[in-house]
């Protein structure tokens, strides 16, 4: 590239939970608006269906997999520079990976309480963690955070999953004032049932 010329190429976009769901659908949508995507989750055999799903429907489309646990923050964190380092600063973070286990709260384990707010909540604050640095070096990037009709009010049956995505809310409240100076836009989604 010349002096003075600017890469006007869309910046990569980082999706976790990218490997079903609402995250493979943003995923595909962003790689059809030609942003190189990477599409992160637990389990490498289900990252590569997604990895070919996406590259059917978007047959230009750059994808890249990462087997990363977002409870992993070091690893998320480690995926999050080596994208960047890669196809330079993170355009877009859509933290979409999340889980959502049904269950009375007299009878569900402190354990399942515990897992949604670690992949849920903790899962969410460390992707963002991992990819804002990036954005506020150049000044842009596009955050969004998938909470759950859950997350406006309490359900019955979802004490466990409730909670975690209310945290989330706050989450992206407190960022959408925190980052606006950084040019860093705040999004926050909440999806009924899905598949």
């Amino acid at each position: 590239m010349a002096a003075g010329d600017t890469d006007t190429r869309p910046g990569p976009a980082i999706v976790t939970g990218g490997s079903s769901g609402i995250g493979l659908a943003a995923a595909t949508r962003l790689a059809r608006l030609g942003h190189p995507v990477a599409l992160l989750a637990r389990r490498p055999e289900t990252l590569e269906a997604a990895a070919a799903a996406v590259r059917a429907a978007v047959p230009a489309a750059r994808v890249a997999t990462h087997a990363v646990d977002v409870r992993d923050t070091a690893a998320l964190a480690a995926a999050a520079a080596a994208i960047a380092a890669e196809h330079g600063p993170i355009a877009w973070l859509v933290a979409a990976a999340g889980i959502a286990e049904p269950g009375l709260f007299v009878e569900q384990p402190l354990d399942a309480h515990r897992d949604h707010i670690e992949i849920n909540y903790l899962g969410t604050l460390a992707a963002v963690h991992a990819v804002v640095p990036s954005m506020r070096a150049a000044g842009r990037g596009r955050i969004v955070l998938v909470s759950s009709g859950a997350g406006l009010f309490g359900i019955y049956g979802y004490s466990a999953y409730a909670p975690s995505k209310f945290a989330v809310r706050g989450l992206a409240e407190v960022l959408r004032v925190e980052l606006a100076g950084d040019g860093i836009s705040v999004t926050l989604a909440y999806p009924p049932d899905t598949d």
